[in-house]
């Protein structure tokens, strides 16, 4: 190497000895450093360039002295430009894989001069040499990693990598687009089968009436002129405040002893908190306050069939049952949540729930009273459980074997019994909602839901739960009753059996009023007007006359019903 070196410099200053001096020899004067310099800075080095090309090209036209040499010099800066060229256009020496203009493969070069991939060189010097052996994979030549130059070439073929990524991350906005497309595609193509199903009942539940109009058609026409006839009419009763204060929230009727049960703030100093008083509604009169939460109460009711004992949920995350004959709490349940809503089970008498503040509902068992027995979590809804509603056993009816009606404020859901676990069952009905019953003489659902955006009214849906599939239930709307544009409160609707119909009631924000819906026309018989809001109401009868109790923070009111 060393020898080769030696001959090149003496071949160079023989070269220079032959040139005339008149020839101005800048190419000679350009030392290793300023030639990679002006691959660096090309922009700023395009006219020395012009000028060197220009001064090259001066000397190979210019006349010489010695010919031979000359030819010689000609033919070594032909092949140091052809080298060039072929150079512009080639790979890197060390993978032969295309420069990149940008990134790890990016081009540049050593002082000596030649031309490599950076990731490649940097790996060639920093672990294929030892720090006192690093020279040029090419020429051999000693380098470090501080003689890396980065290299801007014009005529250099690389790969231009900003595309490429433009493309992978289209790539990659398409793909969650399309899984998207297609996870819509599979919901819809679900409720295309569940409505699919749905019509084909209702055309043979179309045909079936078809063929029964003709046999009915009299009797239907009859009860027409009779109904247009009839003045269905509430009158107030009784009234009676059960506190000074704000603190009434909900009531239920226990027709064993004839009595309401309403949940109140306690009016004595020295026990603040809640409790249920009880009133004798033949009489009119209250009778004994019990004592049950340290926060407000959310939701009481009585079990279907053992005639004592009332179920209570409060803010104070706890459940109690209560004997209402010996005014005794026979248990309390602890539980890690605040309890919104409370029912018990359609399907064994044993079980009862209380729906969560986090969307989740407690299972619990009269029978262990140790702890409960079971947890319903919601993954794709934890807004509260606003309201339970217990179904009983049904042949014709979605969840036939019965169970129970949750209304969270986005979603609804029915829950059937399926080996020893409550299976949820969407109710594909549009929210947010405010409550749900069941009126299991009918066997209609009443949910209701507050306005939203797309749907400006207060809405009121009678609906039968009918069988659908592992996943969801299907929702047969009888009537849906508008009420209103304003529903603020979580104010919950009853249903009044009626002599041969069944009646809807509601409280109605924007008028201040409770109108009254007959289930069998469609069409409101009766409004009622009222001076404040109405939270809760139930209905029940007495000697063969039907009652109204309406609640509101402070009143309870009691309303006969007379049908002239």
């Amino acid at each position: 190497m060393e020898e080769d070196m030696e001959y090149s410099e003496e071949e160079e200053s023989e070269e220079r000895n032959l040139i005339p001096e008149r020839l101005p020899s800048p190419i000679e004067n350009v030392s290793e450093e300023n030639v990679s310099e002006e691959n660096v800075l090309p922009s700023n080095n395009e006219q020395n360039d012009s000028s060197t090309d220009t001064v090259t090209d001066s000397l190979i036209n210019e006349p010489v002295t010695k010919c031979q040499k000359v030819s010689v010099t000609e033919e070594s800066s032909a092949d140091n430009n052809n080298e060039n060229t072929d150079d512009s256009d080639q790979s890197c020496p060390i993978c032969m894989e295309l420069w990149t203009t940008t990134g790890e493969h990016r081009l540049c070069c050593l002082r000596c001069g030649h031309l490599f991939g950076r990731s490649c060189l940097l790996r060639w010097l920093q672990v294929s040499c030892t720090s006192s052996n690093r020279r040029c994979p090419q020429c051999n030549r000693k380098a470090a990693v501080k003689d890396i130059r980065m290299l801007y070439a014009k005529k250099l073929v690389c790969i231009d990598t900003s595309e490429l990524e433009i493309m992978k991350n289209q790539l990659s906005t398409v793909t969650a687009e399309k899984n998207r497309i297609e996870i819509e595609l599979s919901k819809s193509n679900l409720r295309q089968k569940l409505y699919e199903q749905q019509l084909t009942t209702m055309k043979n539940r179309i045909t079936e009436l078809q063929n029964q109009l003709s046999t009915t058609k009299s009797d239907f026409n009859r009860c027409q002129s009779v109904s247009a006839n009839t003045s269905t009419k509430f009158h107030l009763e009784h009234s009676l405040e059960i506190c000074k204060e704000d603190g009434c929230r909900v009531l239920d009727y226990n027709h064993w002893y004839g009595l309401l049960a309403v949940s109140q703030k306690s009016g004595n100093p020295l026990f603040t908190g809640y409790g249920v008083k009880k009133i004798d509604v033949e009489n009119f009169v209250p009778r004994q306050f019990l004592f049950l939460h340290s926060q407000a109460i959310r939701d009481i009711s009585f079990h279907p069939s053992q005639q004592s004992i009332l179920l209570s949920v409060g803010f104070d995350k706890s459940a109690k049952l209560i004997d209402i004959q010996n005014n005794t709490i026979m248990h309390s349940y602890t539980t890690d949540f605040t309890l919104w809503s409370c029912c018990w089970s359609g399907d064994d008498s044993n079980i009862f729930f209380a729906g969560a503040q986090n969307g989740s509902i407690i299972q619990f068992d009269i029978r262990q009273t140790s702890s409960p027995v079971g947890l319903l979590e919601s993954l794709n809804d934890r807004s509260p459980v606003i309201s339970l509603a217990t179904v009983p056993a049904y042949a014709e009816c979605g969840i036939s074997r019965g169970g129970f009606i949750a209304c969270r404020l986005n979603s609804c859901n029915a829950y059937e019994l399926k080996e020893s676990t409550y299976i949820p069952k969407e109710i594909n009905l549009q929210g947010p909602f405010v409550s749900v019953r069941y009126d299991k003489k009918n066997n209609h659902a009443l949910i209701s839901c507050r306005p939203n955006e797309r749907l400006p009214q207060a809405r009121h849906i009678v609906c039968s739960i009918e069988k659908g599939n592992d996943e969801m239930v299907l929702c047969n709307i009888v009537h849906t009753f508008n009420a209103g544009n304003s529903q603020r409160l979580l104010s919950r609707p009853c249903h009044i059996s009626v002599e041969n119909d069944t009646l809807i009631a509601v409280h109605q924000e924007s008028i201040n009023s409770i109108p009254f819906w007959s289930i069998s026309t469609g069409n409101q018989v009766h409004t009622l007007p009222v001076s404040d809001p109405i939270i809760d109401m139930c209905s029940f009868k007495i000697n063969d006359n039907v009652y109204l109790a309406t609640l509101s923070a402070r009143k309870l009111r009691m309303y006969k019903h007379n049908s002239l």
